[in-house]
């Protein structure tokens, strides 16, 4: 009887303070058994105290308190595990060698633009999108303003319609009164998407036409720029074809202009429009390509920057015959300076393409920087009739040994004024045929995003898991199996051996 009384009254004062941990306050439940344990306990202490005097029992006291600080110690880890949750704390540990499950540093920082909640509902049937659930969830724990709920159309026929969904997969983010769709469920699509939704202007491409450009229209040649177009419309831009001929200046509408490819020469009318705008702190992109003379060089050079009249070549390597020369240059080299490259690490093609770097003296307040440069095995060839005409290149003294630079990017101060400036030695790069190969299509469009103003707006790569495995030597497996297949158990067989003898004289 005694002994129950004891133990009912450390039961109760146990239950009424955990009841208090866990909802954090003293609720009457909680105090009533904290109060009728705590009774208990001094009612059984009175009925005991002369036998604890007289040291008594004291052997199972002692038994008796180490069960009782045990319990307490287990009710502590569980109400602090409770508390814990209650108050909504959470943290995670990405363990994988390549944060595979960590949203890259430019989603962070889009997230942090973040003013109010944000919503993110994905449609995905069921038994598609297995890994959409997981995408969010890293979304939600970067941005505490981020809620999001994956639903099946099937299941949820109406809710699908009310969002006007009629394609699997459709990821539908609200902010504000702004909605926007996408239909790419990765980081790319879905920061992208962040991105354009918090935009609060109307971003205009005015590509330059009439002088021979490559055809924006043009979806299935190898030389149209039908990717190029509809890469630029994802980022939710506007595009017009621009005929400079046809107006006395930019229109203001213009946020970037874009001249590419351009093989007849720019009246004087067209080159002073593009200056101009420039002057006026316009954005302008080039890419010009080699055996062309169309004036816009000499407008280039005002602004200290220096395009060559050449032909970079390139040794590749072709199977079963070697080394060669290709007019296919590879790149890997990028400039540190330059935002649009500073933490570019994929690998371009840059067809046919001439040199373009930054003079090295100019009395123009522009900060010109390289951002690609080709290999040391390159060099600018500058007899371009004998490469073309007679297929024969060697290398001269004429000629500039690689690493050379194939495109700069940079800032023009003119009044007050600051314009942005990218300049590519081949428009080939944006063509539909290299466009999508490799890394291309990154650089081009970083450097879009780069020239309107929008660094956030960048291409980031889907991570994958990299297989890796450690390779033991035999002495090294040896030792592992002898450690825990020897070792270890004949410890603990001799532990619990002891322990028992122990027990045994007590």
């Amino acid at each position: 009887m005694k002994t129950v009384l004891w133990m009912a009254g450390l039961f109760l004062l146990i239950s009424g303070l955990f009841i208090r941990l866990v909802v954090s306050s003293w609720t009457m439940g909680a105090i009533v058994s904290a109060s009728a344990g705590f009774l208990l306990l001094v009612f059984w202490w009175i009925m005991n105290r002369q036998r604890l005097k007289e040291g008594s029992n004291l052997r199972h006291l002692f038994y008796g308190l180490n069960m009782v600080v045990l319990v307490l110690v287990v009710l502590g880890l569980i109400s602090v595990i409770n508390y814990v949750s209650a108050t909504g704390y959470y943290h995670r540990w990405d363990l994988t060698a390549n944060k595979q499950y960590t949203l890259s540093q430019e989603t962070d920082k889009v997230l942090l633009q973040l003013k109010h909640r944000i919503t993110i509902t994905a449609f995905f049937q069921e038994g598609t999108g297995s890994d959409i659930r997981d995408l969010l969830s890293e979304y939600a724990y970067a941005g505490k303003k981020v809620h999001y709920e994956v639903i099946d159309p099937d299941k949820e026929p109406t809710l699908a319609k009310s969002y006007g969904i009629n394609t699997n997969g459709t990821i539908v983010i609200q902010y504000g009164n702004k909605t926007i769709k996408t239909q790419q469920a990765n980081e790319n699509g879905i920061t992208n998407a962040i991105v354009k939704i918090l935009r609060d202007r109307v971003i205009t491409v005015c590509y330059i036409t009439g002088n021979g450009e490559r055809d924006l229209s043009d979806t299935t040649g190898v030389d149209g720029y039908g990717d190029f177009k509809q890469a630029i419309l994802d980022q939710d831009y506007k595009i017009e074809s621009l005929l400079l001929p046809s107006v006395a200046s930019v229109p203001p509408a213009c946020t970037l202009v874009i001249e590419a490819g351009a093989v007849k020469p720019f009246l004087p009318s067209e080159l002073h429009a593009l200056t101009s705008y420039l002057d006026a702190g316009g954005y302008l992109f080039v890419m010009i390509d080699p055996r062309t003379n169309t004036g816009i060089s000499g407008l280039l050079s005002k602004y200290g920057i220096l395009v060559g009249n050449n032909v970079v070549l390139d040794q590749v390597v072709r199977l079963f015959q070697g080394p060669g020369l290709g007019v296919e240059p590879i790149v890997t080299d990028y400039s540190k300076k330059s935002a649009i490259t500073k933490d570019f690490k994929g690998t371009t093609i840059f067809p046919l393409v001439r040199t373009v770097e930054e003079a090295k003296t100019h009395g123009t307040n522009s900060d010109i920087v390289t951002l690609a440069m080709t290999s040391k095995t390159s060099w600018a060839d500058v007899d371009i009739k004998d490469l073309f005409d007679k297929d024969i290149a060697t290398f001269r003294a004429s000629d500039a040994r690689g690493p050379v630079s194939v495109a700069v990017a940079g800032k023009i101060e003119s009044g007050g004024k600051t314009a942005r400036i990218a300049v590519f030695g081949t428009s080939k790069i944006a063509a539909n045929k290299y466009f999508n190969a490799l890394y291309n299509k990154d650089l081009v469009m970083n450097t879009i995003s780069w020239l309107v103003k929008e660094e956030n707006l960048i291409t980031i790569r889907p991570k994958t898991a990299s297989n890796q495995q450690m390779f033991l030597t035999a002495r090294q497996g040896n030792m592992i199996f002898y450690l825990t297949v020897v070792l270890i158990p004949l410890l603990l067989f001799f532990g619990g051996i002891l322990a028992y003898m122990r027990m045994r004289k007590l």
